[in-house]
């Protein structure tokens, strides 16, 4: 009777020590407990249908030259809508970062007037300098992002102080493990007028970007940055890999940011633009190193998390080049009621306890 006692007592004191190594194990972080999804889209030119007298905004009216009327500007709208429904697969996107919107006014008819109204989005965004009224912003789920800064960085440009763009979007927040999340929302200059002639002034940018990060992880090492957008110019282009400093995967040794996108372009996808019959990657994900290191913040993501949304919709027959492009808004100026030049880029986080 006593050995089966003691038995009982052995199994129970067994018992008590497992549960107590699942429970360390939880709080070690060995359990997910949420997947985000972040996505990024050039929307290409999503204006509302009135003249702004500041801005060169003229062509996107119901009298300019591509007769932008509510139909027209309601069906980009949708259009919108159904690429950010894709990229969630069944459920809202947790962050929407977007550029080439005209004002805040768009932005609230974007989850106004579609379904995206069911998911209780915020609106994250500043009117811009830029010549055309274009800006960048930020929609994010308001039960599953807190944040707590956000700012909008100016640029400048050494070699041609009185050019206008974007500014960067900045945003501190909160996620459901109790991280914190860094975001940069970007849309650089384009290459008009000679990809050699504009380096200059992606590589301001960039310059302004990398003082920024440098002094969060100057701070705090271990932060989790993400940084976006349509950066105009290739990943292994110098604005990028040598004034940013964003490494190429899995190279990561020598840089504090690495850029995902090297990991899935060319080898997995064609790319996010195609430019007279060539397929660039100019909308990225860069991220800081702690982010895939294994043994550092609860917040991770990687190389198989990382995705360009080659979704068959979103293509069409490339008549002059052969194989498929991006289905556009316009063709010229000829209406064509498809979505963008871009194609859409998205990235997972796993979310530890």
């Amino acid at each position: 009777m006593n050995g089966k006692i003691k038995s009982r007592k052995g199994y129970g004191l067994v018992f008590l020590l497992f549960a107590l190594l699942l429970i360390t194990n939880r709080l070690s972080g060995q359990q997910i407990k949420e997947r985000y999804r972040l996505m990024f889209y050039n929307v290409e030119n999503l204006f509302d249908t009135v003249d702004d007298p500041v801005t060169a905004d003229e062509e996107f009216t119901p009298t300019g030259t591509r007769s932008w009327n509510d139909f027209r500007l309601r069906n980009k709208l949708s259009n919108v809508f159904k690429v950010a429904a894709a990229v969630g697969e069944g459920n809202a996107p947790d962050i929407i970062m977007v550029c080439e919107i005209e004002n805040r006014t768009v932005f609230e008819m974007l989850i106004d007037r579609t379904p995206l109204r069911y998911h209780d989005y915020e609106i994250i965004h500043k009117e811009s300098k830029d010549n055309r009224g274009i800006d960048v912003g930020l929609l994010y789920r308001k039960e599953r992002y807190w944040p707590i800064d956000e700012r909008f960085i100016s640029t400048s440009f050494t070699s041609n102080p009185g050019h206008i763009s974007r500014d960067i979007l900045y945003t501190k927040g909160l996620i459901l493990n109790g991280d914190t999340l860094h975001i940069f929302v970007n849309h650089w200059p384009s290459k008009f007028g000679g990809a050699m002639a504009t380096r200059s002034m992606r590589e301001d940018v960039s310059r302004l970007l990398k003082n920024t990060t440098d002094s969060i992880l100057k701070s705090n090492p271990q932060a989790n940055i993400i940084i976006t957008g349509d950066l105009n110019t290739d990943p292994d282009d110098q604005p990028i890999k040598e004034t940013l400093g964003a490494s190429v995967f899995p190279d990561t040794s020598n840089s504090s940011l690495v850029n995902l996108t090297t990991a899935i372009y060319p080898s997995k996808y064609k790319g996010t633009l195609k430019f007279q019959g060539v397929w660039e990657c100019i909308d990225q994900w860069i991220v800081s190193k702690p982010l895939i290191d294994k043994t550092a913040t609860k917040t991770k993501t990687s190389t198989d998390l990382t995705y360009i949304g080659e979704f068959d919709f979103l293509l069409e027959d490339d008549k002059t080049h052969l194989g498929k492009k991006p289905f556009r808004t316009y063709t010229g100026f000829t209406f064509n009621g498809g979505f963008s030049d871009h194609l859409p880029i998205y990235i997972d986080l796993l979310l530890y306890e």
